[in-house]
């Protein structure tokens, strides 16, 4: 029997963090509109479903749509205090370290990955070429020139 493939890719911790991430930027505020699931599988590319699986993602999305509820009595909600502000920078300041330690391993992995290859490792800290780009006009195919292949005309 075929083994099933899985039709999206699974969840990676670096996706979970970027989710939050994106979350706790919808608490402070600095996203505009309403905050939805629709939105969430859309900044990430995961379903409903997969986002709510994770505990974490589920309850910062319950704080991120209190945050952004309006207020019934019409009035603005208090300012965060100082305290609050510094725990959220310290927690923030945590996940980034987290992604720093997670490319530190990634650099390490691909650095030993050349030397195995016999790449020089100064070879690939070389600067990149700038990209050949020319000025190309792209005009619009006649429908002759569409049914023959040709697409694009110089």
């Amino acid at each position: 029997m075929p083994s099933r493939k899985r039709k999206a890719p699974k969840m990676t911790q670096e996706n979970v963090q970027a989710v939050l991430q994106e979350l706790d930027a919808w608490c402070r505020g600095e996203r505009p509109g309403r905050l939805g699931w629709k939105k969430l599988e859309e900044f990430s590319g995961f379903t409903r479903q997969a986002l709510s699986d994770h505990e974490d993602i589920a309850q910062r999305f319950g704080q991120a749509k209190a945050a952004n509820r309006p207020k019934s009595n019409g009035q603005k909600s208090a300012p965060k205090t100082v305290d609050q502000r510094i725990t959220e920078l310290q927690r923030e300041i945590e996940s980034l370290r987290g992604l720093i330690n997670r490319y530190d391993e990634r650099w390490a992995r691909y650095a030993r990955n050349a030397a195995l290859r016999g790449i020089d490792l100064q070879a690939l800290d070389e600067p990149m070429d700038p990209p050949a780009r020319a000025n190309v006009r792209v005009h619009r195919a006649s429908d002759a020139g569409a049914r023959n292949g040709s697409r694009f005309r110089q």
